[in-house]
């Protein structure tokens, strides 16, 4: 129920445009939003709720979620839903169609099964790493785009055919294509990029803790989050720094700064991967993003605070010492590990496979 969904189908569209936008007519649609928006809006602020204040709640819809047979239990709920999208398909006459959500492989096979004339290519672009929900790849599709090596082994564990699974990256915006990561303070000062997760209390306590670093200023983006910005506005935080709301400015704050401390939603963690940016998860969210948060661990490019704003002190300060000799290690292992010209390789694969639909 992330932005990050959306986020990365608009990105492909971008690449798309740029490549072939002479010969190429895309349509981004979110049908969640298309259909019932207003029952839309409550799913997201309950899902947002579920995140920031009762995680184990959603551990236990994730969990449920991923078990066979119960999206199929939820068909008569999702009938709208499916009527959206099968006149969407009808109108628009795609020759693919590619997903960045993965409750879509299911409406599309329930369309297929009624109408033999959606037949086109469906791929499925899935945005989470390590840890995935089996409702990604459970429906049959005629690809799967994974950002990585671990997503892609899950898969073949899970038994998807090897052909089928294409590790292309994830599609972060094409500013990232020839994009310089700010250099590592030379004069001591260091700029943090903070993204509040989690209860209030949690971003309030955390600022504070953050404030007593003296050679350390803090960027707040709080999004659409308007109780943490009132809070944080109450409280004067941050000391030094800068509290921002919603901002479309993402990649270009990344860029700017040295270190991301927030939860790890799998466009913000590949938009952070692709800006060379070491992150500190500040809040743990059970299920899709615990695969973001070993992909994290794994690779050492940052670390995990499990919800303590002590321990995220912690961890900064640590990053910082000895002239930033651990930040440094996670800026190598970043390096290593971004593919910043994602969008264009899995637009590419998708432009291909829609020509073979052409007499």
């Amino acid at each position: 129920m992330g932005e990050g969904h959306n986020t990365a189908a608009r990105n492909i569209q971008s690449a798309l445009k740029a490549n072939w936008g002479e010969v190429v007519e895309t349509l981004v649609v979110d049908p969640y939003t298309l259909t019932n928006p207003v029952v839309n809006r409550c799913i997201q602020k309950g899902y947002a709720a579920a995140i920031n204040n009762y995680p184990r709640l959603w551990k236990v819809v994730f969990a449920m979620l991923s078990q066979p047979k119960v999206i199929e239990g939820m068909a008569p709920l999702l009938l709208q839903l499916t009527n959206a999208v099968h006149s969407l398909v009808r109108e628009f006459q795609p020759d693919l169609v590619a997903s960045t959500y993965p409750v879509f492989g299911y409406i599309l096979q329930r369309i297929r099964r009624g109408d033999p004339k959606v037949d086109m290519p469906f791929h499925m672009v899935i945005t989470d790493s390590t840890m995935i929900n089996q409702t990604w790849y459970r429906y049959p599709c005629d690809g799967a785009i994974v950002a990585d090596g671990p997503t892609a082994e899950v898969l073949r564990r899970d038994g998807v055919p090897e052909e089928k699974i294409h590790i292309l990256g994830f599609p972060v915006g094409l500013q990232f294509d020839e994009f310089i990561p700010t250099p590592p303070p030379h004069d001591g000062h260091w700029r943090l990029l903070f993204f509040p997760g989690g209860p209030v209390r949690l971003a309030v306590e955390t600022l504070r803790h953050l404030s007593t670093l003296e050679n350390a200023s803090v960027s707040v983006i709080t999004g659409r989050r308007q109780d943490v910005h009132a809070a944080l506005v109450r409280a004067g935080l941050p000391a030094r720094g800068h509290l921002i709301g919603w901002t479309d400015k993402m990649p270009e704050l990344m860029g700017s700064h040295h270190i991301f401390i927030g939860k790890a939603g799998g466009a913000t963690v590949q938009e952070a991967i692709a800006a060379q940016i070491p992150f500190v998860v500040s809040h743990i969210v059970p299920g899709q993003e615990e695969g973001n948060i070993a992909l994290i661990q794994q690779t050492a490019i940052g670390a995990l605070a499990s919800n303590s704003p002590a321990d995220i002190l912690h961890i900064v300060k640590g990053a910082m010492t000895n002239e930033g000799a651990l930040w440094r290690t996670w800026r190598r292992n970043l390096i290593q590990l971004q593919k910043p010209s994602a969008s264009h390789a899995i637009a590419s694969f998708l432009f291909k496979n829609a020509q073979g639909r052409k007499p």
